[in-house]
């Protein structure tokens, strides 16, 4: 693409009233920003959304068992990491996130074995649905911060001038 035409590009990709010309690789830094903020604000939904169904279960199921503690844990450490995951935009909160999802999933897996987590065992997907469904987000939510992980720690290609 000849510099002209690069120009004219980033133009229109920046917005046709914008006077400004911004050049082709400002554009695609600006775009991997905005696609890093915005997999941060859905990771911090997602575990906003695993810490109230930990409550939620906390409430509803254990809180009178071994393991409510725990529960209450995992939903108090939700809400400071996604908080922290928008607000502080450092690869810690995002390793940090994957820490506390994989220990949750982890915990999980832990308590459908005969050995249990902290004595505690349960077999299947009760109380159902709420253990599928929380389930199901924290997978999504660990693919999530991986690939946020990667792309974070990606360095960005070196800016090379146009030939001409």
């Amino acid at each position: 693409m000849e510099a002209g035409h690069a120009a004219v590009f980033a133009q229109v990709l920046n917005g046709l009233g914008n006077t400004a010309v911004m050049p082709v690789h400002r554009v695609g830094r600006q775009m991997r920003s905005r696609l890093l903020l915005g997999g941060r604000v859905v990771a911090a939904l997602l575990l906003l959304t695993s810490g109230i169904l930990h409550l939620r279960l906390y409430f509803d199921s254990y809180r009178h068992t071994d393991v409510g503690g725990p529960f209450l844990l995992q939903a108090g450490a939700a809400f400071v990491v996604a908080v922290a995951l928008v607000a502080w935009r450092s690869p810690i909160t995002l390793f940090a996130g994957l820490a506390l999802i994989d220990a949750t999933l982890i915990g999980f897996g832990l308590s459908r074995t005969s050995r249990g987590v902290f004595g505690f065992t349960e077999s299947g997907f009760e109380p159902s649905p709420d253990v599928a469904v929380n389930l199901a987000i924290e997978i999504v939510a660990a693919v999530v911060l991986v690939a946020l992980i990667f792309l974070e720690l990606r360095r960005e290609p070196a800016h090379r001038p146009a030939l001409g």
